[in-house]
């Protein structure tokens, strides 16, 4: 058996650390980001609950309500 090859280094586009990243395709817009571990649950969760990812999706793809509940975290 050959080990398995760990993901690339590199920033997260969320959290902006250096970690191991996994890429993860927006259902919303279809844009794919370069996320860690963490990021990219607390992204698929955010999305089945028909929340946004980051500021430019909930500007872009929302309304004034769907921008301010980002803005304000609750969802």
């Amino acid at each position: 058996m050959t080990p398995a090859t760990p993901p690339p280094l590199g920033d997260c586009q969320l959290c902006r650390t250096r970690k191991h990243l996994f890429p993860h395709k927006s259902k919303r817009d279809g844009l794919v980001r370069n996320l860690c571990g963490g990021c990219h649950g607390s992204a698929t969760t955010t999305e089945e609950r028909g929340g946004f990812i980051d500021f430019d999706q909930a500007y872009t793809h929302g309304s004034d309500d769907d921008l301010l509940t980002w803005l304000r975290g609750d969802l």
